[in-house]
């Protein structure tokens, strides 16, 4: 999701932005949700902002990060509502590198 959501960002125009933050969004929301269960032992399908408390709790996700994440859950929001006028590009590749990194650092 994420090399595509790149790729599509690479193209001009709103409609590659929305894609590409739809892609990023279920990626950031899959990314917090295998983090969950696999490092704080979540179970289930708890709120997003839940599962990020439990990876606080837990030690694997810390300070400034924490907050990153939770700021990035109104992002999701926006891109799976089709919110299109709350999300800029710039969002979307802010949202990208902070998913790529938890990925590297959690599951290379």
């Amino acid at each position: 999701m994420i090399q595509l959501a790149r790729t599509v960002l690479d193209e001009p125009g709103d409609n590659a932005k929305n894609v590409a933050s739809v892609l990023t969004a279920a990626a950031f929301e899959d990314a917090i949700r295998r983090m969950g269960e696999t490092l704080a032992g979540v179970i289930g399908k708890d709120d997003l902002a839940e599962v990020l408390k439990k990876l606080k709790e837990a030690g694997v996700v810390k300070s400034p990060q924490v907050g990153i994440a939770q700021s990035y859950l109104s992002f999701r929001n926006h891109a799976l509502h089709a919110n299109w006028e709350n999300i800029q590009r710039e969002s979307v590749l802010s949202v990208l590198s902070f998913v790529e990194q938890l990925l590297l650092k959690h599951f290379s």
